[in-house]
């Protein structure tokens, strides 16, 4: 009984994403995405976990008709953001059709 895996390399899936192979290999080292480590530097990933790292860094979007997120919801302080630099964006003028989470 015989098994066929097809790996990737951070480099394969880097040209695949239009990324860079460190920005990859950096979401594998912090265990965001799934991968398989074989000895000190040979990170590489399965089909499913292309798929894994592609649902982490999509972002949803909302079509005009629907109600943009509750600014209740956005907490920019879990982020480690200080006082002065949340107040510094909420002055800055936003780019037109962003909603105003603000």
């Amino acid at each position: 009984m015989s098994f066929e895996y097809k790996t990737m390399t951070p480099e394969e899936i880097a040209e695949m994403l239009g990324a860079s192979p460190y920005w990859v290999r950096e979401q594998a080292r912090r265990g965001r995405v799934p991968h398989l480590r074989f000895g000190r530097g040979r990170i590489r990933f399965l089909p499913e976990h292309v798929d894994a790292l592609v649902k982490l860094v999509t972002v949803e979007g909302h079509t005009p008709d629907e109600e943009p997120p509750a600014a209740a919801s956005v907490d920019l302080g879990a982020l480690g953001a200080t006082v002065k630099s949340i107040r510094a964006h909420q002055r800055r003028p936003h780019v037109q059709g962003d909603p105003q989470l603000y």
